[in-house]
């Protein structure tokens, strides 16, 4: 079953793609940022884990690049990245400011330190916000999230205030919810979607974990093609006007690529909690695609520098893109850009 969340929405951008082929795009369209690579909890499947879960932003630097990102252009911004963005002592008043200053904003959280203070602000000023919640019942939740059962309650409690917010404020903000599928909770998605559609959430996504080279947690055992069928018919019957039960497409999990340089790399940039800007987040442990650093540098001067060009060059002369990730985040713009830099049908000019 295909989702909008599988596919892209670079076409809307015409301007932006004809300045990026001319070379002259004067900022990303979107821009991740990880305000601390530090988590309260330890998914087994996090892809992040290799990585330390180390480093923040410094306090009041990220509001600073908040402000900097919204002079340049940039259009949206999400906090999220390696680590739990509500831990960082900036990451609320970021979000707020990034809003007041034009900006959409999002936010990929567990959920689990969400303050009903802030519940309002988050409810007026982000576009979407999605929990992570990849289980289904309390002892489910603490071991694939390695934290303690109280934090499920805690989880489904937030979702529940933040939702009769929404409602109180006639909000147009989009409550979502991901789970990632693994042997270790597929046998509670079902009911979970139950609750979730319960608690009014707006979407639950499914998403097809796959192994990554740098982790030490692998998935041996395959999940049929057959649960997923089934799985996938009991989303369509469980979704309605109000409440969309995604199951992801699988075929995003293959590593073959049909074009072998990136054009979307510009478009969508990642910032990581010790200030390395990357626009491949699968290659962190690669620091031949490392921009610059908003700890030693501008973001104007990193997006104008030898340093960013060279980061995109290596990534689309020396790395082999079938050795990519499955699910990368650029491939659906990836094959949108190089069909229309290498068209694969004749006569074009016959529209």
């Amino acid at each position: 079953m295909n989702s909008f969340l599988d596919g892209h929405k670079i076409n809307y951008h015409t301007r932006e793609i004809a300045d990026m082929f001319e070379g002259k795009l004067e900022a990303p369209i979107y821009v991740e940022i990880s305000p601390t690579g530090i988590c309260n909890h330890k998914c087994l499947f996090c892809h992040y884990n290799y990585l330390g879960h180390e480093g923040k932003f410094k306090k009041g630097k990220m509001l600073e690049l908040v402000s900097e990102l919204a002079s340049l252009g940039v259009k949206s911004l999400v906090f999220a990245g390696n680590g739990e963005p509500t831990l960082h002592v900036d990451t609320i008043e970021a979000i707020e400011l990034a809003k007041n200053l034009g900006l959409d904003v999002a936010l990929s959280t567990n959920g689990a330190l969400l303050k009903e203070e802030h519940f309002e602000m988050l409810v007026s000023c982000l576009t979407w916000i999605r929990f992570s919640f990849n289980a289904g019942s309390s002892e489910n939740y603490a071991f694939v999230h390695q934290t303690k059962s109280d934090d499920f309650e805690k989880v489904i409690e937030n979702i529940k205030k933040l939702k009769s917010v929404k409602d109180r404020l006639n909000s147009n903000l989009t409550i979502g919810t991901q789970f990632v599928l693994i042997p270790q909770n597929k046998e509670f998605v079902l009911e979970h979607a139950k609750m979730l559609k319960d608690l009014g959430v707006d979407y639950f996504s499914v998403k097809h974990f796959y192994n990554h080279s740098h982790n030490e947690f692998e998935v041996t055992e395959t999940i049929s093609d057959e649960f997923l069928k089934d799985l996938s018919q009991k989303a369509l019957n469980l979704s309605d006007d109000s409440f969309n039960f995604l199951v992801r497409s699988t075929s995003n999990l293959t590593t073959q690529r049909s074009y072998d340089k990136c054009y979307g790399l510009e478009f969508i940039l990642f910032i990581d909690e010790n200030g390395d800007v990357y626009s491949c987040f699968s290659h962190q442990y690669d620091k031949k695609t490392i921009m610059g650093n908003v700890f030693e540098n501008s973001f104007s001067d990193i997006w104008k520098s030898i340093q960013k060009k060279d980061s995109i060059n290596y990534i689309n002369t020396c790395i082999e893109k079938n050795n990519c990730q499955p699910n990368c985040r650029h491939h659906q713009i990836n094959n949108y850009l190089w069909e229309l830099k290498n068209p694969s049908i004749e006569h074009l000019n016959f529209i």
